[in-house]
């Protein structure tokens, strides 16, 4: 007997398997039991590429999603402090995104990648990304997730400010990200920025405004968590 499988059912078994993705992630926010994150990652990878790909749409939206669970693996490897090989893996990533021709993917794992150059100490190569991303991304209006990845890519930018202590600049960047990512009601990330810039005011000495970013920073934690955006 010949058995036909369906697209249709092939292509509701990888969005099952990327909002599986989406719940480990979140899960991982209050428990962090990075250990079992990592075992959940890798069997999502596992049914991923376990995936028959029949036609090029299906290869496709497959590899997309596989890039992203890569790119959650490599962060997951980063919290459990094993960053031997995180370059490698984030274009691995990079390599499976361009596969899908997933523009947002692409971006995402483009930006992971910079990441991990600037956590390895490789900053020209880092910058030359970041400025690349924010090329690519800062005129867009309509598409909520490249808002998005240009909101995080300003953040990195704030970071790379930081560690060259030009603080005025990481705090005119960081206040843009804030208002990027407001518009988008991203707060996962203002939690991130607002946590920098209460950073930037302590080193400044200027202790009121450094409580009131750590205040809005926790507080869009708990926004994050309850809307999981």
């Amino acid at each position: 007997m010949i058995y036909i499988v369906d697209p249709t059912d092939i292509q509701h078994r990888i969005q099952e398997i990327e909002t599986s993705i989406e719940d480990i992630m979140w899960t991982s926010v209050d428990n962090e039991d990075y250990e079992k994150v990592l075992r959940e990652y890798e069997k999502a990878r596992r049914d991923l590429e376990s995936i028959d790909v029949h036609t090029k749409e299906i290869g496709k939206e497959r590899n997309r999603v596989l890039s992203y669970c890569l790119m959650r693996i490599n962060d997951t490897l980063e919290n459990l402090g094993r960053s031997d090989g995180s370059i490698k893996r984030a274009e691995e990533s990079l390599r499976t995104a361009e596969a899908s021709d997933d523009r947002v993917q692409i971006l995402r794992s483009k930006l992971a990648l910079g990441v991990a150059l600037l956590n390895s100490g490789e900053l020209q190569d880092a910058e030359s990304h970041i400025t690349d991303i924010i090329l690519q991304t800062q005129d867009e209006t309509e598409n909520k997730d490249v808002i998005q990845v240009y909101g995080w890519t300003l953040i990195v930018r704030v970071n790379i400010y930081l560690g060259k202590s030009l603080y005025n600049q990481a705090k005119e960047i960081a206040n843009h990200a804030v208002e990027v990512l407001s518009g988008i009601e991203n707060y996962a990330g203002l939690r991130t920025v607002c946590s920098l810039l209460s950073r930037v005011y302590q080193i400044e000495g200027d202790n009121e405004k450094a409580e009131d970013y750590r205040e809005r920073s926790a507080d869009y934690g708990k926004l994050a968590r309850d809307h999981r955006q």
